[in-house]
């Protein structure tokens, strides 16, 4: 999950369902899915552009056949 305008959208409709208003909704989302994340947060828009940004730089040109995740260690190995 990644903390975008989206999340807005999800939590409206949840919001909708439930008759809570949309942020009591988005900050209920975004809590249980940072307790399921090692790092403890939801990703922000600016950790995926960071890693976009080193692999569109110089800095990854001998980079070859990787997969890189990018997901607060939701995901190892």
């Amino acid at each position: 999950m990644v903390e975008t305008e989206r999340i807005g959208d999800m939590a409206a409709a949840m919001a909708k369902r439930l008759g809570k208003s949309q942020e009591e909704c988005r900050v209920q989302m975004l809590s249980e899915r940072a307790a399921q994340i090692p790092l403890g947060r939801v990703a922000e828009v600016a950790d995926i552009a960071r890693v976009a940004a080193f692999l569109a730089s110089s800095e990854s040109d001998y980079m070859t056949g990787l997969a890189i995740s990018v997901t607060g260690g939701t995901q190892l190995g």
